[in-house]
């Protein structure tokens, strides 16, 4: 029982490791174009810079993405301990993105990209979708529901 549990586990692991090397196919490869960008707050963040200090994780959400509604909680919970800017994707105005916050009670970073223009530069294919960056670098990418745990083990490995 417990052996056929581990195939079942690692041909699953197996099939996502493979879809998000499918799905992260467009990303930009090598250094990231240093650009500064303003959130919805009004701070600048350059997220090519702050990767130098520590990796930092990029999440692609909209605000109409059902499965996002269920990440964005746990994404805000991470980023009072851990570095994050999130993109939100065709999500509205500013003003739009701001009243969709304080509804749910959100103090992430947000850039908002109401043409999906930024997400299109990053060949985002689908939301959710969560970049690793490191020192200047996507380290590593996935895409779809992923769990606190899988989210800092990646962010740890970036790291090390």
């Amino acid at each position: 029982m417990i052996k056929k549990l581990l195939i079942y586990f690692m041909l699953a692991l197996l099939v996502l490791t493979a879809m998000d090397i499918w799905r992260g196919q467009n990303l930009p490869k090598g250094q990231l174009l240093e650009d500064t960008w303003q959130t919805v707050r009004y701070e600048q963040v350059n997220l090519v810079e702050q990767s130098y200090e520590e990796p930092v994780i990029v999440y692609f959400w909209g605000s109409w993405c059902p499965v996002c509604h269920v990440i964005s909680p746990t994404v805000d919970w991470l980023a009072s301990y851990l570095p994050v800017v999130t993109v939100a994707m065709s999500s509205g105005t500013d003003a739009q993105v701001r009243n969709y916050l304080a509804r749910n009670d959100y103090e992430f970073k947000v850039v908002n990209d109401p043409e999906a223009r930024l997400s299109n530069q990053w060949g985002v294919p689908v939301t959710p979708a969560f970049a690793i960056v490191k020192d200047g670098e996507i380290h590593s990418f996935t895409a779809g529901a992923t769990t606190p745990l899988g989210l800092y083990a990646r962010w740890l490995w970036a790291r090390f």
